[in-house]
């Protein structure tokens, strides 16, 4: 079997596949507009954050000067990058989000509430929890049973997060705003749904694909 043809078939992927099906559920019977998939999206953003604190916890962990490191990295990572999501979630909250919640940005306290509520209305934890398992499968799967923990820098680490989220939340948000237009149909937002899948499906071939290349180039040099 070839590598892309393995990569097509890996669990990672499947499981990314199965934990997109809840939203679908979330538009056809719970009446999920925008604002839902896009929050929930940027849900799947802290947990994100989240095994990226693994990632760099676990990187080389047999590298005793790379601990002393990680003192700095892992901390400066969580507060950067937690601030960096609590921006992009007012952003969205205030873009998206319905009045009362928008009027409740301007006591922190109150909107703090209200959206740690949130994730309890309409199920929208249990699809964040189904997320979280897809990213736990693929941490396990390309980040430690591939060894890539064993390959992966501190710096490389800390910019992967970014990348994703900017690449996929100005499509989500700019698909996001033409649906707003249209009144969400609900085609349109099964059509988001889709290009969220596949965005994502495309990022973990990419990564995949360079976990592959990495594994063969140390099996060449081995050889």
């Amino acid at each position: 079997m070839t590598i892309i043809s393995r990569q097509y078939l890996s669990i990672p992927i499947v499981i990314l596949l199965a934990a997109n099906i809840f939203p679908l559920y979330g538009v056809l019977e719970l009446g999920w507009g925008v604002f839902e998939l896009i929050f929930l999206f940027w849900m799947e953003n802290v947990v994100i954050g989240l095994f990226n604190i693994f990632k760099l916890l676990t990187s080389r962990p047999h590298n005793a000067v790379l601990w002393l490191g990680k003192l700095f990295f892992v901390p400066f990572f969580a507060v950067h990058y937690g601030m960096f999501t609590l921006v992009h979630g007012v952003f969205v909250i205030a873009l998206f989000g319905p009045e009362p919640l928008k009027e409740l940005l301007s006591d922190s306290m109150d909107s703090l509430g209200a959206i740690i509520d949130l994730p309890l209305e309409n199920s929208l934890a249990v699809a964040a929890a189904l997320l979280a398992v897809s990213h736990a499968v693929s941490f396990y799967f390309d980040y430690i049973r591939n060894d890539e923990y064993e390959r992966a820098g501190l710096q490389q680490l800390m910019s992967e997060p970014y990348r994703r989220v900017v690449v996929l939340h100005v499509g989500l948000i700019a698909s996001g705003f033409l649906l707003m237009s249209l009144d969400q149909p609900t085609t349109g937002l099964i059509l988001l749904i889709f290009l969220k899948i596949g965005l994502d499906v495309t990022g973990l071939l990419k990564r995949e694909r360079s976990i592959d290349d990495k594994c063969q180039r140390d099996t060449d040099e081995d050889g």
